[in-house]
């Protein structure tokens, strides 16, 4: 018989927990698929209703709503102070006792709900009166598209605080259900506004803020259990000192979506800006990647992260094929996005092409980004965080301003494409500072240079070819050669 001594015990046991990388891929991959069906499926629908929507709404009426929709969710980061991300990693820290976890789940989610009232509240009040002094006017007015917007992002806040924590507790199927219950919702009110009632940009907010306002309650009454805890100082406290450190990286990411919006909106017109944050819309599917895969790994990084030194070498070999993995879903929406702006959109909207690629390649960067970011927040080193985005903003906003007034929504493009790599780079840096991973750098590297490739094809003459057709070609080629490096 081998020895049975209490040191080799220990050893067999620790050794015995941890997983396999097989075993953690296939957890990943099953958490992966259910995500991404709800955020793709969501987001396809989505599409589809654009479609619709793009016959009864002028490029004007996209520039109004995302103007008022952009100033809204600005706003909201104050409101709710980052809550929510305080619930992904504290939740970690609590889950050993389920009347301690209901405490501090119940305690931070009145704390956020009650802040978000009074910002509403303040808004409302103060609102008209502010944008009437600014010198620099977004030329939407506050009452009533800003305004319902605001409402309309507290709301969905409120039952963003529900989706966290069936993300936390690794529930993804009861995230999908209430995710695309709230969707479902939604297109039903905006198609009664925009198609039925032809109220344009107005219809379309009234629309989402009917949905969003009875999203709220359904989650509010799925909450209750949370809600009727006992309520407890030190959890506020707790939530906040991890999450007020992100404030200011949150203002400075927001900033890189709003900043190109409004001096594109001063240099260009609203229909320009209409178009431009469509083709947000479009390259937000490389988003919704991140997103799911995001919503998977996180709450399994941070069980991992908190073992085992030895699952570190697991981290690392799992963080390196996400990497591979992303770039190869960027490089296949690269490529196929502009023949599908062609085929699809109507002419009014064509010039997307060009953009639309620039947008997922910059959301490839900002993948990287949240990828390397979870380290950070591991380390629990937070005020890093705002460093990073301080560097992208600031970059951003300089680039924006040399390169709007000549290119317009091409310069806004490159300026925060740019800006996403200076993020994702400086953010890898940091996280091997405070949480050191083993990453495979050449493999890395090629890929990135890879989809560089892809992306150059894209922004060339050659792209006009059959109705952009062309990069279509070169499709099978990229994505075999990066699953050879992905497989080396």
């Amino acid at each position: 018989m081998g020895d049975l001594s209490p040191e080799n015990a220990t050893a067999v046991v620790a050794e015995a927990s941890i997983p396999s990388p097989r075993e953690t891929a296939m957890r990943l991959a099953r958490s992966f698929a259910i995500y991404g069906i709800a955020n793709f499926g969501i987001r396809g629908l989505s599409l589809l209703l654009v479609l619709v929507y793009t016959h009864y709404l002028l490029p004007s009426d996209y520039g109004i709503i995302y103007m008022a929709e952009i100033v809204a969710t600005f706003l909201m980061i104050f409101g709710n102070l980052s809550i929510d991300s305080a619930f992904q990693r504290l939740y970690f820290q609590h889950d050993h006792d389920q009347e301690e976890l209901r405490s501090y789940l119940g305690t931070s989610m009145r704390f956020g709900l009650s802040s978000m009232a009074i910002l509403v509240i303040m808004t409302f009040l103060l609102g008209g009166s502010v944008q009437s002094h600014l010198t620099m006017t977004m030329g939407v007015p506050f009452y009533p598209y800003v305004a319902m917007a605001i409402v309309t992002g507290a709301a969905t806040q409120g039952v963003q605080y529900r989706l966290a924590i069936y993300q936390s507790e690794r529930r993804p199927r009861s995230y999908a259900v209430l995710a695309l219950f709230v969707f479902l919702l939604t297109a039903g009110c905006c198609i009664y506004g925009v198609v039925v009632l032809h109220r344009g940009a107005l219809g379309m907010l009234e629309g989402k803020l009917i949905a969003a306002t009875l999203a709220l309650i359904v989650a509010a009454w799925s909450m209750r259990n949370f809600l009727t805890a006992r309520f407890e100082w030190s959890f506020v406290r707790e939530s906040l000192s991890f999450s007020l450190p992100l404030l200011p990286h949150l203002v400075m990411a927001s900033g890189l979506v709003v900043a190109d919006r409004f001096i594109l909106d001063h240099y260009r017109d609203l229909s320009e800006v209409g178009i431009y944050s469509l083709a947000y819309t479009f390259g937000m599917i490389m988003f919704l990647v991140t997103q799911s895969l995001s919503q998977a790994w996180l709450p399994m990084f941070f069980d991992l992260a908190g073992g085992q030194k030895e699952n570190r070498q697991l981290l690392g070999r799992i963080c390196s094929g996400l990497v591979i993995f992303l770039v190869a879903i960027a490089c296949l929406g690269i490529l196929l996005s502009p023949p599908f702006v062609h085929v699809v959109l109507d002419y009014r909207y064509h010039a997307a092409a060009s953009i639309v690629p620039l947008v997922i390649m910059g959301y490839l960067f900002h993948a990287l980004f949240t990828l390397f970011n979870i380290s950070i927040m591991q380390a629990k080193r937070t005020g890093a965080v705002f460093l990073i985005s301080l560097l992208a903003f600031s970059a951003n906003m300089a680039l924006n301003f040399a390169m709007i007034p000549k290119w317009g929504m091409y310069g806004a493009a490159w300026a925060t494409t740019i800006a996403y790599a200076v993020e994702a780079l400086v953010a890898y840096i940091f996280a091997q500072h405070f949480f050191t991973l083993p990453y495979r750098l050449p493999e890395t590297f090629i890929a990135l240079i890879v989809s560089g490739t892809a992306l150059s094809l894209t922004q060339s003459s050659w792209m006009s070819k059959w109705h952009g057709l062309f990069p279509i070609f070169y499709v099978i080629p990229v994505l075999g050669f990066l699953a050879l490096i992905g497989g080396a």
